[in-house]
């Protein structure tokens, strides 16, 4: 039996020691090792489109749909996309709660610059022997489960519901997709009204009109995609996002208002030397560990100034290397463990400047 002892200086009571079997540590070595092979460049982005038959593109003769026109014009642009049209016919936002977390899972590694794109609610509102699919006061309840779990791994955005030619069923996904707004507006999740904009479009409702009466063809689908593909939300996930043409790894690392103060001094550039009681140097691979730390210890720890920061920043991934990756707790407990006197070295690897992702005070 292997036991670990999590790291003392910032760990929460919770995550201090956790055991493994050898064999079980070697089986996980295993699967690290093949992942370090496919580390990310940073110039490849991976979105996750999760929703519905709009989503899916349903109808469209040239099975684009409005996600698969948006990423072929930000790869026009130069922009490098592995894109994922995760949309199933008929879903509801309750379908989609259960679902959208394994769908990430596999496709959007820690090592990857991953994002989601969810689109749904139309199927909520449809009369099924006069009663509504799913009660207004549900669909909010699943879109604001989803939004606020999926937002601490991954930048998010929503899309709202798109209308038909039903007037009356129009008119719910008109006051759902202000819901959504809502909710989106309370959890900062960029939203786009398309319900709106759709309703005066000739083009839609001539699609429409001249298919199902729910789904549009090619045309509609374009007229869809060139709302997203100008919005403003979907627009900032592409602005310098090339720092080098090097291979990365994008970690993170919680510090407090001390080490903070140091990092600015070094004008974002470099973490503070070690103390004498702090052998090594723990940056983690996931966010929502980082978060977990800045959230629920830095802002109890007196030796913090009671301030939690989350830092990002990206790291030569050949430098990296030589480090296994370690899981202290769960899957989502992972760091690697930097001896003190390889800081400096450690600092030299970092490709472009730490950045602040999050802020939390008690």
């Amino acid at each position: 039996m292997l036991v670990v002892i999590w790291q003392l200086s910032v760990g929460s009571c919770q995550l201090l020691v956790v055991s493994y079997h050898q064999s079980s540590v070697n089986s996980h070595q295993s699967s690290v090792n093949s992942q370090q092979s496919t580390i990310n460049n940073p110039h490849n982005m991976r979105i996750c489109f999760i929703g519905d038959s709009f989503v899916n593109g349903t109808c469209d003769p040239k099975c684009l749909g409005w996600t698969g026109r948006i990423c072929a014009a930000a790869c026009g642009q130069g922009h490098d996309i592995t894109y994922y049209n995760l949309g199933i016919r008929g879903e509801t936002s309750a379908d989609i709660e259960t679902r959208w977390f394994n769908e990430i899972s596999t496709r959007l590694p820690h090592y990857a610059d991953g994002r989601i794109v969810f689109s749904f609610g139309v199927n909520d509102t449809y009369l099924e022997n006069e009663k509504i699919r799913i009660e207004v006061e549900k669909s909010i309840e699943n879109a604001r489960s989803i939004l606020r779990s999926s937002k601490e791994i991954f930048p998010v955005l929503m899309v709202g519901p798109p209308p038909v030619i039903d007037a009356d069923r129009t008119r719910r996904i008109a006051n759902l997709s202000e819901q959504f707004s809502q909710v989106c507006n309370e959890l900062n999740v960029p939203y786009l009204d398309v319900c709106t904009p759709l309703q005066n479009s000739e083009i839609w409702h001539k699609e429409l009109t001249e298919n199902d009466v729910s789904h549009p063809r090619a045309a509609g689908y374009a007229e869809l995609a060139k709302i997203v593909h100008n919005w403003d939300g979907w627009k900032a996930w592409f602005k310098n996002i090339n720092i080098s043409d090097q291979e990365t790894v994008t970690l993170f690392r919680a510090v407090g208002k001390k080490e903070m103060e140091l990092i600015k001094e070094s004008d974002f550039m470099a973490f503070p030397p070690r103390l004498s009681f702090q052998p090594t140097f723990y940056p983690v691979l996931h966010k929502a560990y980082a978060i977990q730390i800045a959230r629920d210890w830095n802002t109890r720890d007196a030796a913090s100034g009671y301030f939690g920061y989350v830092t990002r920043f990206r790291v030569a991934a050949e430098f990296l290397k030589k480090y296994p990756v370690q899981t202290v707790a769960s899957s989502v407990h992972q760091e690697y463990w930097i001896p003190a006197e390889q800081l400096a070295e450690f600092n030299r690897n970092i490709v472009g400047k730490i950045e602040i992702f999050a802020e939390y005070q008690p």
